[in-house]
């Protein structure tokens, strides 16, 4: 007994019973949900019976405290919308077996719609990656509301060859929908810090971080696709002070 799979889930009736269903290799399964009002509960209890409900205004918090309830040497975290093939399956009970690490790197393959798209992300819409496993205590995360920083302790080990599969969004709509709903919890994590950045209004910020997407990372390859992650990227800081000014203090 050694491999723990964390899901954290809000209302993910629609993803959820793909992704528990490829995570049965593991030697337990841990699912959190925070505010969930669908059937992510019922369809959560035929995978597993550790199943812990609550509210969580901080993404970090729920995530720690999923891992608290891990009970396994080494933690797997997968989000609801992200599925584990056989083959990475078999790569991650290879390395739980064998590795004299703390903690490891796993790659994400983003799609949109079923286009998987491999080039020009940034962390801000979906990483192209996370140390996604590691033995318990070897990690902690943050109390930041979308994409929290975390901590990592221990030694690190090279990154798994197969990636994850990430289905992040249905459409370009619901593309931008996740842009949307992450600037305005980005933007309470500004006004809770009293205030944004002035390199966040830069002009040039913007141009620079359009840059590192569509040039550094790749986003041309991708065609119009990746032109439309990196404008979003670039504007990403820009969208989320001018909310954090508007809001209701």
């Amino acid at each position: 007994m050694s491999l723990s799979c964390l899901i954290i889930a809000r209302n993910e009736e629609k993803n959820l019973e793909k992704c528990l269903s490829n995570l049965i290799f593991t030697d337990e399964i841990v699912v959190v949900l925070d505010r969930s009002i669908d059937n992510s509960k019922e369809i959560s209890t035929k995978f597993t019976h550790s199943v812990f409900e609550g509210h969580w205004e901080f993404e970090g918090d729920r995530r720690n405290f999923g891992i608290s309830k891990c009970s396994m040497k080494w933690i797997l975290e997968v989000d609801a919308d992200e599925i584990v093939s056989k083959s990475l399956a078999k790569e991650i009970l290879k390395v739980t077996k064998e590795s004299n690490y703390d903690f490891h790197y796993i790659n994400l393959l983003n799609y949109v719609g079923n286009y998987p798209i491999k080039n020009g992300w940034m962390a801000c819409l979906a990483p192209d990656g996370k140390f996604s496993l590691f033995k318990k205590g070897s990690k902690k995360w943050g109390n930041q509301r979308v994409h929290p920083d975390y901590y990592l302790s221990g030694k690190k080990g090279p990154a798994l060859k197969l990636p994850i599969d990430h289905f992040m969004s249905k459409n370009t709509s619901d593309l931008l929908i996740r842009f949307n709903r992450n600037t305005d919890l980005r933007a309470l994590d500004i006004v809770q810090r009293k205030g944004f950045k002035k390199k966040d209004l830069s002009i040039r910020k913007i141009f620079s971080r359009f840059c590192k997407c569509y040039f550094l990372r790749k986003g041309f390859k991708e065609g119009i696709i990746g032109f439309l992650i990196s404008i979003l990227c670039g504007l990403y800081n820009l969208i989320s002070a001018i909310k954090s000014k508007y809001m209701i203090k």
